[in-house]
């Protein structure tokens, strides 16, 4: 009999896909202890289904005993089991769906289906928490977005290591500085797999105020007591789009739908509407009006197709300016749904309301000058759709590597525009040294995105001046010279100063946010579509987690 999907699954794979596709940080996985730790194999150990039975029974016993009746236990299970579910899931790790798996089951049946799946040592590390030190993990854990390997972290300890948590099978506690790493991925978006009774530990470091999604993938709806249940409902105001119940819900038919439903690899819906086409069937005039009554808000008017509104103009509240192909796409994925106008010289794209804020991207060309470049693009995409607010969202080079992180994200408190120079020589000595004014972004956004930061569970954000100039910097010793001029500078990148000169000129909010993609120092070749990937999505995403606050829907026209 077929498996009836439900809808959670089918979303959630779609938001696998994107994610991969963009580069962005996979779902992380819990897979708690009733997941392997059946109802039956309780029976068998203590003869009751109960966990206060068996907590009773496995205290009684010494270390050594503990083990060797939970061996004893798991064995008719582990000769028996399908591993059907958890090698659909090692291939789905494979294919870079998933990174980091965090379990608190202590058999073998995980390890055993990723070595079926050939991924050996290189690809799979495994670690166990008492026999490696907590340091260690803490360490792995931190440097996990820079490697490659996809790690697996078993919670509870490990049979075969002979390596058992002291209150076993309860995990009531983790001590730092572990816990501060595992806070930190806790709350990034989870997928759990089978109910959290006895992972106490876990429990108490998920937020309730984080906007990080938690899918819970149980067999039976959960009662609304549940503790998980309580948290996803207090981030979401509801829990039924991220439960996935049902024979879904059962970990072997979970993972394997869960790979059926991505090797059908969704694509994004985009609608476009070609005004040309409305030009060649009505008079110049009527189609030019056509345009101008286009409106950006309410949602609906974003998602009618080609109806007619009788707002006065195409117009949205914040506009949204990229410059790469990379950059234009991590926006570009955030939305299921975009429509493109053509106005002019330029394409816009209507990606619907975010809080309450009605969006629009641009896409610039590279440097500021030009007839594509950043300051025209900005003044004429300002000039049609009069936003009360512009954003430029992308990516930079970092200039404090001993400080920064390969995509993380900084935010403009200032722009430098570091090509207007003075260069004098004296008594044979050149000195150089900029004549530009830093130029300070808006308030009411810089407030908004600080606001936004505290919440912000992904990369670090840092906020400061950047270096704007027309130059593709990609030589240590010019970055060395930059820095030198404006030691206080956290970055540089090429488009800010035409934004805020354009910005400014219309009196509009501005602000810059992009993510470190390289370090402007010979090497930005090495990885470069992972690290452009990775940081072009972390700056979207930031962004879009500070307008979903709904501290930009209150705009006052002009600037703050």
């Amino acid at each position: 009999m077929e498996t009836d999907v439900p809808q959670a699954l089918k979303h959630l794979a779609r938001l696998l896909d994107l994610r991969k596709r963009q580069g962005d940080q996979p779902y992380r996985v819990v897979i708690t202890l009733a997941a392997s730790l059946s109802a039956e194999v309780r029976k068998a150990i203590c003869h009751s289904e109960g966990w206060s039975d068996l907590r009773a029974y496995l205290h009684q016993l010494g270390p050594h005993d503990r083990l060797g009746v939970l061996k004893q236990g798991l064995a008719l299970q582990e000769a028996s089991q399908d591993l059907s579910g958890y090698r659909a899931l090692a291939r789905l790790c494979k294919q870079g769906y998933f990174m980091t798996i965090l379990t608190s089951g202590i058999d073998a049946l995980l390890e055993r289906a990723f070595v079926s799946e050939g991924l050996g040592l290189e690809q799979l590390c495994q670690l166990v928490l008492g026999r490696e030190s907590e340091v260690y993990l803490q360490e792995k854990l931190r440097d996990q977005a820079r490697r490659p390997e996809i790690l697996l972290l078993k919670l509870f300890g490990s049979l075969e290591a002979g390596v058992l948590a002291p209150d076993f099978p309860d995990l009531l506690e983790f001590r730092y500085p572990l816990r501060e790493s595992l806070e930190r991925e806790l709350n990034e978006d989870l997928i759990v797999v089978g109910s959290p009774t006895q992972e106490e530990a876990i429990l108490r470091l998920l937020s309730t105020t984080s906007h990080s999604s938690i899918y819970y993938v149980v067999p039976e709806a959960p009662p609304e007591d549940d503790r998980l249940l309580r948290i996803i409902e207090a981030r979401h105001g509801e829990s039924a789009p991220f439960l996935i119940c049902g024979a879904c819900g059962r970990p072997a038919t979970f993972f394997r739908e869960l790979e059926a439903l991505l090797s059908a690899r969704p694509t994004i819906a985009v609608r476009v509407t070609e005004l040309e086409t409305q030009r060649s069937a009505v008079p110049a005039s009527t189609a030019q009006q056509a345009i101008e009554q286009r409106a950006v808000s309410p949602p609906a008017a974003l998602l009618a197709g080609n109806t007619l509104t009788s707002q006065p103009r195409l117009r949205t509240d914040v506009l949204l300016v990229t410059v790469t192909e990379v950059e234009a796409q991590a926006v570009l994925a955030l939305f299921s749904q975009v429509e493109q106008y053509y106005l002019d010289q330029k394409t816009y794209y209507l990606l619907g309301e975010v809080g309450g804020t009605s969006l629009v991207m641009v896409q610039s060309e590279m440097g500021q000058g030009g007839v594509a470049g950043s300051l025209l693009t900005v003044s004429e995409g300002i000039r049609h759709l009069q936003p009360r607010a512009v954003i430029m969202v992308g990516i930079a080079f970092g200039l404090k590597p001993g400080e920064q992180h390969i995509g993380d994200i900084l935010v403009a408190r200032q722009i430098l525009a570091y090509e207007l120079q003075a260069v004098v020589a004296r008594e044979g000595q050149r000195s150089v040294r900029l004549r530009g004014d830093r130029v300070t972004a808006s308030p009411l956004l810089l407030d908004r995105f600080k606001s936004g930061a505290k919440s912000w569970m992904g990369q670090r954000v840092h906020f400061g001046l950047l270096l704007s100039g027309e130059k593709l910097v990609n030589d240590k010793e010019y970055r060395d010279q930059l820095q030198a001029l404006e030691p206080e500078a956290i970055g540089g990148e090429m488009e800010g100063a035409g934004l805020c000169a354009a910005a400014q000129h219309h009196k509009v909010d501005w602000i810059l946010v992009k993510a470190i993609a390289d370090w402007a120092d010979g090497f930005k070749h090495v990885n470069k579509e992972r690290r452009q990937r990775k940081a072009a999505s972390n700056a979207a995403r930031f962004t879009l987690h500070v307008l979903a606050q709904g501290g930009l829907a209150p705009l006052a026209s002009g600037p703050s």
